[in-house]
């Protein structure tokens, strides 16, 4: 398991996708699934290159209009592909195990740029939706990652102060949020879960 930074702490968050989960091979293959609906056709590598692949950053990176990728459709269209394939995801059985170990001693939240209802349906299937989880995906914030207003929200339903919440990240844009938002963050990348 991650080594921990000095504690305690009143509080847990976990990232989602990377942290608690293996969805990077449903992600990938759900936006390019939705690009393909809309006659756009990239490679694995492509879509890998970004931590997280919007209709706009899609729009900017082919020099695209609006109009040939609107962003509801090309959401609709991952969000479906997405929901329809979640036997790809694959659970990270030491971060439930952590986040179990948390959940005995304070309130935890799982605080992610993917949404809400993505999130709460992949913690099931990964057998962690049991836990007493606060999740607060975009659609709950103005301002997803890395702004802090995510893990900020996340701290104001737990009723924690960000100092007294350790936030747990696997990507740069995750743990710029965090630390932004006052946390202190386990950066898995470096402190992997064994």
């Amino acid at each position: 398991m991650a080594t921990t930074p000095p504690g305690p702490y009143d509080a847990y968050a976990f990232d989602f996708d990377g942290t608690l989960a293996d969805t990077a091979a449903l992600n990938h293959a759900a936006v390019r699934a939705a690009l393909a609906e809309h006659g756009i056709t990239v490679t694995l590598a492509w879509v890998a290159a970004e931590p997280t692949v919007t209709a706009g950053q899609v729009r900017r990176r082919l020099a695209l209009p609006p109009t040939t990728l609107p962003d509801e459709t090309f959401v609709a269209a991952a969000r479906a592909h997405w929901f329809a394939h979640t036997d790809r995801i694959r659970p990270i059985a030491a971060a439930a195990v952590a986040a179990r170990a948390a959940a005995d001693r304070a309130p935890i939240a799982v605080v992610s740029a993917n949404f809400s209802d993505v999130v709460r349906h992949g913690l099931t299937v990964v057998g962690m939706g049991d836990l007493p989880w606060t999740v607060v995906g975009r659609d709950d914030v103005t301002h997803t990652k890395p702004a802090p207003d995510a893990y900020l929200h996340a701290a104001r339903i737990m009723g924690v102060e960000p100092a007294r919440c350790l936030a747990h990240e696997d990507t740069d844009e995750g743990i710029t949020a965090a630390t932004k938002a006052g946390m202190r963050v386990v950066d898995i990348r470096h402190r992997p879960w064994q």
